[in-house]
């Protein structure tokens, strides 16, 4: 199975506060030893606007040694792909990490909602983190959201993406 992860920022203040690498590894290798194939992309594509490590915990340092070991991995979180580049009927889920603001990062922000409403519209799920884009009408795609705001957000995210893709289906999502 394919999962999007999109990879975002916000600036200023909210920069500090949006997206760490180690937030970033740990989804990361959480979906890849799942046996998923993790896409990363942002909306620039290339280097990501991502901020250096954040004070190191239990939970960090075996998907920190992991990653250092795992060039596959540095280079695909070094070199996403375009927003403009997915095409969301490649993907089984997606998962986007780290602050979209309005205006600043408009254009950003609506070309990662259109890409996450087309997947929700699938019957695909996803992982906002944290979750501050609103889908209309409110409520509409139950079950397919997932949203968090806590630090640990991101590879909580991803634990959920993994129990939404190995949930059966209902008959309304077939």
């Amino acid at each position: 199975m394919r999962i999007l992860m999109i990879l975002t920022a916000g600036s200023g203040e909210r920069a500090s506060r949006s997206l760490s690498v180690d937030q970033v590894i740990e989804a990361y290798c959480l979906l890849q030893d799942s046996g998923m194939e993790v896409v990363i992309a942002s909306s620039q594509g290339g280097n990501p606007p991502i901020r250096g490590t954040r004070k190191r915990s239990k939970q960090t340092i075996a998907p920190n040694q992991s990653f250092r070991s795992d060039r596959s991995a540095r280079d695909a979180i070094s070199d996403t792909l375009k927003l403009e580049q997915i095409y969301t009927e490649e993907f089984d889920a997606a998962i986007c990490i780290g602050v979209l603001e309005h205006p600043a990062h408009l254009a950003d922000a609506e070309a990662a909602h259109s890409l996450l409403k087309a997947l929700l519209a699938a019957g695909k799920p996803v992982a906002m983190v944290p979750g501050e884009l609103e889908f209309a009408p409110r409520g509409s795609f139950e079950g397919l959201l997932i949203t968090g705001t806590e630090i640990r957000a991101p590879s909580l995210a991803a634990k959920a993406i993994l129990a939404a893709l190995a949930a059966p289906m209902a008959p309304s999502q077939w």
